[in-house]
């Protein structure tokens, strides 16, 4: 008898051949030689909320190569109140603190790179391999940060961002630690790490914001900036081909005093109707 393998079907035993065994569970450190080799997802909100929490072995994309892994990632921004988000990547963060960064605005990642960092981008004029600060990671993190580093600085030249090749290796390679430790965190089959830019102030972000922006998102970071006030602030930096933007309606809370009170004259209409019923059938 002649068959036919589902789409579906197929995926399942492609992932059974890729998998360990038991439960089609990628064995502890099989893909920790892999190279992560990140992809943007571009989605719906509803679709980016519903990937946002899932491990990347089960987002559309994820691929395993010979000795490197296409890694979906989400880049997106979203306009208006999204109160139940912010407040899932908090929770979300109380059980992932080492690959979750939280910003309470671009502030917060607008800084220049400082003396220190500058004075050693000028020094070491060699690849990631040579920075010393950077050798606790891996042979194959180092290579993955080389090219994240040099994807970041091919992006800023397509945005807006106008800083010298050794102001943007001060602030990536030097001055931004917190990243290059959640990035260390990573496994390719687990989690992606994560940053959220809560943003309610009026400000576009800076060069050097945007750019630590890029560079997350070519580590394969799931990048969510939520803007209340709808304000264009890396819209006017990075180039918007990069990151999705959703427009959100805002989040109806229902006013119990409002609804209480409004029960209150509903009653009394009925009481004032049912008198005067009264009233003209007996009263007369």
């Amino acid at each position: 008898m002649r068959k036919h393998v589902t789409t579906a079907a197929d995926a399942e035993r492609e992932l059974t051949d890729i998998l360990g065994a038991e439960g089609r569970l990628y064995k502890d450190g099989v893909l920790d030689q892999h190279e992560i080799v990140p992809i943007r997802l571009e989605t719906t909100y509803a679709e980016a909320l519903l990937l946002l929490f899932e491990d990347s072995v089960v987002r559309p994309g994820f691929k395993v190569e010979a000795d490197a892994v296409d890694y979906p990632c989400l880049f997106f921004k979203v306009n208006g109140l999204a109160d139940s988000l912010v407040k899932k990547l908090h929770d979300w963060r109380a059980s992932h603190t080492k690959t979750t960064l939280v910003y309470g605005g671009f502030h917060m990642l607008d800084r220049e790179p400082n003396t220190a960092a500058l004075k050693m981008a000028r020094e070491t004029a060699g690849g990631v391999e040579q920075i010393e600060s950077l050798s606790y990671l891996s042979p194959v993190k180092k290579k993955q940060l080389a090219k994240a580093f040099d994807n970041a600085l091919a992006w800023a030249k397509q945005s807006k961002i106008e800083l010298s090749d050794e102001a943007m290796r001060a602030t990536l390679l030097f001055d931004s630690k917190a990243i290059v430790d959640a990035f260390q965190q990573v496994k390719p089959a687990d989690s992606n790490a994560k940053c959220l830019v809560n943003d309610s102030q009026k400000r576009s972000i800076s060069p050097y914001g945007a750019l630590r922006i890029l560079f997350m998102h070519a580590l394969g970071f799931d990048v969510i900036i939520i803007s209340k006030n709808s304000y264009a602030s890396i819209e006017n930096v990075i180039n918007q081909d990069m990151f999705d933007v959703h427009s959100v309606l805002p989040e109806v809370k229902k006013d119990a005093k409002k609804s209480d009170f409004s029960l209150v004259l509903g009653l009394v209409a009925l009481v004032v109707v049912g008198l005067l019923a009264y009233f003209f059938l007996f009263a007369g």
